[in-house]
């Protein structure tokens, strides 16, 4: 089989092409059918709960169950401090807890909430980890939830006097980590990737076959063409008897003023002495 180049680079690039658009494709259509019908996929607004969702993220939400809310889930609520319809926030407290904090003191070197009586580690934070702008003591009633926002400094909630708890049935949703959408990120930067592989060594084998034809159209340098021998004419004398090849003598002829010598009998010329 005769040798192209640049071929097995084509074959190559046209399956990573392919590979890339199913990858690609296949994550379309998993986005579209998943998340499972309990999930809803919406927006983050705002920057209150960075650098945990930053504005413009996909999030995902569920129905919060009866009695489903905990301490550090992230929900979607109908609060008095935001004009927005519904808000991002963090559970803090739930009802029956006592949530409190004072900046004047630190619990092992860092300000920390103080949760029934023990340090809140929350790592989440934003602003250098400062967990609040004001000092507070609360009791969280019965049937309420404490709601704080991840970026502290920047932000309202439940930890000022005019805002205090909100009835847990203010919640609307709960922000859940799908996995899906994890994976649907990773899938499309893979595709992404693929495509962009096979796209290179589809150029690459183009150029390879373009400099092949250049070389075949052009002889190579200090080649010399030399013309076929003509057929060789017959001369004369050739001939198919002996002695062909060679010129056969011809006689002298005498001419009208020359003397011709006296032929004597048996055919022999007397010529004078």
């Amino acid at each position: 089989m005769e040798h192209r180049p640049g071929r097995r680079r084509g074959i190559a690039a046209i399956v990573l092409l392919v590979l890339g658009a199913v990858i690609l494709g296949g994550v379309t259509v998993a986005k579209a059918v998943n998340p499972p019908s309990r999930y809803t996929e919406g927006k983050a607004a705002g920057w209150t709960m960075t650098p945990t969702y930053t504005n413009g993220e996909s999030i995902y939400l569920e129905p919060v169950a009866k009695g489903g809310l905990r301490r550090g889930d992230v929900v979607l609520a109908s609060v008095p401090w935001s004009l927005q319809k519904t808000q991002m926030n963090r559970v803090v407290a739930v009802g029956g807890d006592r949530i409190q904090y004072k900046p004047s003191s630190k619990v092992a070197g860092q300000y920390r909430l103080v949760l029934n009586g023990t340090p809140l580690d929350e790592p989440y934070l934003e602003q250098w980890k400062n967990p609040s702008a004001v000092a507070f003591n609360v009791k969280v009633p019965k049937g309420y939830v404490f709601l704080m926002a991840d970026n502290r400094m920047n932000s309202d909630g439940s930890q000022y006097a005019n805002n205090g708890p909100v009835p847990a049935a203010k919640v609307t949703a709960k922000v859940v980590a799908y996995p899906m959408a994890k994976l649907a990120v990773w899938g499309q930067l893979a595709g992404a990737l693929v495509l962009l592989l096979g796209g290179v060594l589809a150029g690459v084998a183009r150029r390879a076959r373009g400099r092949a034809g250049r070389a075949a159209a052009v002889p190579a340098a200090g080649t010399a063409t030399i013309p076929a021998p003509a057929a060789a004419r017959p001369e004369p004398g050739e001939g198919g008897g002996e002695g062909a090849g060679e010129q056969a003598p011809v006689a002298a002829q005498p001419g009208p003023g020359d003397a011709q010598a006296p032929v004597g009998p048996g055919g022999r010329a007397d010529v004078p002495s």
